[in-house]
This record gives C-alpha cells, structure tokens and sequence, in this order.
C-alpha cells in the first residue's frame, strides 16, 4: 500500500518539475524556433507578423525520465522506511 502513495508523491513532484521546466522554456522563445526542454517536451513556435503558432508534443525522453524518477523514488522511500 505504501507503494501506491510514493508513486503518487512521486508524480505529484514530476508534475512540478515538468510545469516549471515548461514555464521557464516557453518564456525564453522570442523568435521561430524549435526547443525540446530538459524534461523532453518538445516546444515549436513559428511566429509571423499576423499570429504566434506553438505546438507542444512529448516525445520518448519525456516517459523514460519520469519512470527512472517515480523507480528511483519508490526505491528511496522504500528503503527508508
């Protein structure tokens, strides 16, 4: 049962991380480009005189590095306790 709520601790925190990391790049953009931040969300931005276009799309870095981090963090809480 405690496993359940450390996965959910654990992507409760995720979350976090990957709102601010998210946050931080998308105000960086000042011109057309195509960023992929460090949690792997993957951020294009075309920009034109008349409208600003951002797509947003996930890609494998993304999963890989929030199933080490919720593994790593089960792990940790199990092992303290």
């Amino acid at each position: 049962m405690k496993i359940k709520k450390y996965i959910g601790i654990g992507t409760v925190i995720w979350s976090i991380i990957f709102l601010i990391d998210y946050i931080y790049e998308l105000f960086k953009i000042n011109k057309t480009s195509d960023v992929t931040t460090l949690t792997g969300l993957r951020i294009t931005t075309v920009m034109t005189k008349e409208e600003l276009n951002t797509q947003f799309s996930l890609t494998w870095q993304s999963l890989i590095m929030y199933l080490v981090f919720v593994i790593v963090f089960v792990s940790l809480g199990v092992l303290i306790n």
